[in-house]
C-alpha cells in the first residue's frame, strides 16, 4: 500500500494496513540530504531535493514543504536576515514603515519566497505524489499578523485596538487564501499551521477572536475544494481543546497536550495527528524513543476517527538521523500491531 492510499483510506474512515507515520520534517531534509540550509529555503528545487532524499531515506508517509512561518509575511512587504546555519529571522516588520492600507496582497508566483514554494511542491508531486502525500504549510493568519508589526504591539492592540488587528487579519487571510490556491494548483496539500496561536503564547479569550475566527475561514475556503484540511498548533492546546472541533478542521496536529485527554475530549470529532516529544527525539537514545513510540502509537490508534503517528512540532535541524529512524521504525511497527487489534475487536456484523 502506498503512503497515498494509505492516506486517502484514513480521510474516508476505512482501514488500512497501518496508521500513517509522518513526522514533520522540514528543514531537517536539508541536513539529510547534505544541501546547505540557506540554499534550501531559497531555491524551489533544492527544497525539493532535499525532500525527496529524506523521505528515499526514511520512508515515512509525508513530504512536508516548509521552512518557517514568515514567508507569507515577508512577502506582505516583512524583512527578513537570512542566516547561512539557520532559518531567517524577522528584521523589519513591515508595519514599522508602512500603513495597513499600503500593504498589497502579494502575488504567490511573483512575490517573496512563496514562488519557491511553488516550484518545490510541482517538483516534488511530479516525482512522487503518485505515491506521496504533498503537504504544503501555510502560517495562519494570526501567525503572519504577528509579523507584520512587532509582536508585543500586536498582541497589546489585540486589548487596546481590536478594530485595527482585525484589519490586519484580514489581509493576512486573502493572502493565505491565495497562496493556498497556488498550492493546489501545483498539487500539494495545504495544512495550517498556527503556533503563535497557541495557549502558550496567547489566551483562550485571544485565540477566539482573533485567531480561531480566521482559521475557520481558511478552512471553510478550502472546504470549498474538498479537501481534507489539517491544522497545526504548536505548544500547549489545552485551554482551547473544546474550540478545536470548531475551526472545521478535519485533522488536527498536536504538540504538547495529553494525547489521550484530547482524544476522550474531541477524539470522536478529529483525526489526531501527533505527537512525540521533539526534544526527546534530538537528544534521547534510540531505546527509550523506541519505547516512547510505542506507548504513543498505542493510545493514539484507540481514537475512533483515526489517527496518524507523529512529532509534536517540526523535526528539529539537527535531530541526529538514528534517532528519526528509530522512531519511523518503531511508529510502523506499532501501529500495524495496534491496526491488527482493531480488526479483531470490531463488532461482528448483524447480517
Amino acid at each position: 500500500m502506498t503512503s497515498r492510499e494509505r492516506f486517502s483510506l484514513l480521510v474516508i474512515d476505512e482501514q488500512s494496513d497501518r496508521c500513517n507515520v509522518m513526522p514533520l520534517i522540514t528543514s531537517h531534509a536539508a541536513t539529510v540530504s547534505g544541501i546547505p540550509l540557506k540554499r534550501y529555503y531559497t531555491d524551489g528545487q533544492a527544497m525539493a531535493e532535499a525532500q525527496i532524499i529524506a523521505i528515499e531515506k526514511y520512508r515515512h508517509d509525508a513530504i512536508s514543504i516548509f521552512s518557517e512561518v514568515g514567508i507569507i509575511a515577508e512577502a506582505l512587504g516583512s524583512e527578513f536576515i537570512y542566516p547561512d546555519d539557520d532559518l531567517p529571522v524577522l528584521k523589519t516588520p513591515v508595519l514599522n514603515k508602512s500603513s495597513i492600507t499600503s500593504i498589497k496582497i502579494p502575488d504567490p508566483k511573483s512575490d517573496g519566497r512563496l514562488p519557491l514554494y511553488l516550484e518545490a511542491i510541482d517538483y516534488t508531486y511530479k516525482a512522487v505524489g503518485d505515491r506521496i502525500p504533498i503537504l504544503a504549510y501555510v502560517p495562519a493568519p494570526f501567525t503572519t499578523g504577528m509579523m507584520l508589526a512587532e509582536p508585543e504591539k500586536f498582541l497589546i492592540a489585540t486589548i487596546k485596538n481590536s478594530h485595527q488587528v482585525k484589519e490586519i487579519m484580514e489581509i493576512c487571510l486573502q493572502a493565505a487564501i491565495e497562496f493556498s490556491y497556488e498550492i493546489i494548483d501545483a498539487g500539494g496539500l495545504p495544512i495550517i499551521v498556527d503556533p503563535l496561536a497557541s495557549a502558550s503564547v496567547i489566551s483562550p479569550k485571544t485565540y477566539k477572536e482573533f485567531a480561531w475566527f480566521y482559521e475557520k475561514k481558511l478552512i471553510d475556503f478550502l472546504h470549498r475544494y474538498d479537501l481534507d484540511v489539517i491544522l497545526h498548533i504548536c505548544g500547549d492546546t489545552t485551554p482551547i481543546i473544546d474550540l478545536l472541533p470548531e475551526t472545521k478542521a478535519d485533522l488536527i496536529s498536536i504538540d504538547q497536550v495529553d494525547l489521550s485527554l484530547i482524544r476522550d475530549k474531541i477524539g470522536g470529532k478529529m483525526r489526531l495527528i501527533g505527537n512525540f516529544d521533539t526534544s526527546l527525539l534530538t537528544f534521547g537514545d534510540s531505546s527509550i524513543i523506541i519505547e516512547k513510540t510505542q506507548e504513543m502509537v498505542k493510545e493514539g490508534m484507540k481514537n475512533a476517527k483515526g489517527y496518524i503517528a507523529a512529532t509534536g512540532c517540526e523535526v528539529p535541524i539537527k535531530t541526529p538521523e538514528e534517532n528519526v529512524k528509530a522512531f519511523i521504525t518503531a511508529a510502523k511497527e506499532a501501529g500495524l500491531i495496534w491496526q491488527e487489534i482493531k480488526k479483531e475487536t470490531l463488532p461482528l456484523s448483524s447480517e
